[in-house]
């Protein structure tokens, strides 16, 4: 009896489950230039095809925005349409200035959430210039464009270092917001005209093979850290027409996608609502940041900004529409060297992307 009184005047203490440990989101943003959807279902394209089978994929329109690279990835990477931040070419608009009402989503990131690492790591040089505005601006900017001495390299060449430093950004630094961009695509559009389509499928293939070592390291980084959660999103600036180039309001030139694969996101589906402008707010969403309120863009979490009964741009096979074609030397240049898709026209701000 003693000994049951005793047990019963020690108090209940309960014990706390262990918990686990907190998720952490990341994001990967993955800028492929220039291409269309409909050219990477006919190209060999293994990894865009699984994150569109393990994702959700928009095919829309982004008319009547102007088809220039720096206008669209600044629209991506703020949240606003060039109506808003004014950037109208990739010349004089297409500067630091634009970005000051409407900040990147590094800087939003860095103001917000000061500890979280964020990087851009691309090949053309304006990308670097927009990730270095603002105040935070991104914690890393690298541009492979150019070599130390500052002289231009091949595209696939730039394409390939900017890969290999994404893949180090995730698996080594487990980098919170990464955007990557990679272009040959869109110089292949430009510069191989005459021998569309194949040699834009090529490039594409070879893109994807990219996307491929990207998805791969954030796979195998999730693998080895289960309290990360990942996303990758992908998408293009604008399309190409038949001839190759862009700048105008064909359904070839204003064709985009977006493709985004983690949760949140229903796998092999299709939902037209995401814009090019969605691409700021769901970072921010994923990341814990309060988006501003004057962004046009909508967390693609919550369905984002576009109609998703929009229809499907059409873009009859290129085949079908060339008529133009490439200069003698630009195809000899393939010939010679089919992995320098710049020939002697070097790295810069082409007016051309």
């Amino acid at each position: 009896m003693l000994a049951a009184a005793a047990l019963a005047a020690v108090p209940f203490v309960a014990t706390a489950p262990v918990s686990a440990a907190p998720v952490v989101d990341k994001v990967v943003v993955i800028g492929i230039d220039g291409t269309l959807w409909s050219e990477v279902a006919a190209a060999d394209a293994p990894n865009l095809d699984r994150l569109a089978a393990e994702g959700t994929l928009a095919r829309t329109s982004i008319a009547p925005h102007t088809t220039m690279s720096c206008v669209s990835w600044a629209t991506a990477l703020t949240g606003v349409w060039d109506t808003k931040h004014g950037i109208q070419d990739n010349g004089s608009t297409c500067a630091a200035a634009a970005f000051a009402p409407y900040p990147t989503v590094f800087t939003q990131v860095e103001r917000a959430r000061p500890a979280l690492s964020t990087a851009s790591i691309g090949t053309w040089d304006k990308i670097g210039m927009i990730a270095r505005t603002g105040s935070p601006a991104a914690d890393r900017v690298t541009v492979t464009q150019l070599d130390p001495t500052g002289a231009g390299v091949c595209e696939t060449t730039a394409d390939a270092n900017a890969t290999a430093a994404a893949v180090s950004a995730i698996t080594e630094d487990g980098t919170d917001l990464l955007f990557t961009h990679l272009d040959q695509v869109d110089i292949v559009g430009h510069t191989l005209r005459g021998i569309w389509p194949q040699a834009y499928r090529d490039a594409i293939g070879r893109a994807d093979a990219l996307v491929g070592k990207i998805t791969a390291a954030v796979d195998a980084r999730a693998a080895s850290h289960p309290d990360e959660r990942w996303t990758i999103l992908v998408t293009t600036d604008h399309g190409h027409t038949p001839d190759g180039g862009h700048g105008g309001q064909s359904a070839y030139e204003t064709a985009s996608f977006v493709l985004a694969r983690g949760a949140g996101f229903a796998a092999g589906a299709q939902h037209n609502g995401y814009t090019l402008a969605d691409i700021t707010p769901t970072v921010l969403d994923l990341l814990d940041v309060s988006a501003p309120s004057n962004l046009d863009g909508e967390s693609m979490l919550t369905g984002g900004s576009g109609d998703p009964a929009a229809p499907v741009p059409t873009t009859p096979p290129v085949d079908a529409g060339i008529t133009g074609s490439s200069s003698g030397s630009a195809q000899a240049a393939l010939v010679a060297n089919p992995l320098c898709l710049l020939g002697s026209g070097s790295a810069g701000g082409s007016s051309d992307r």
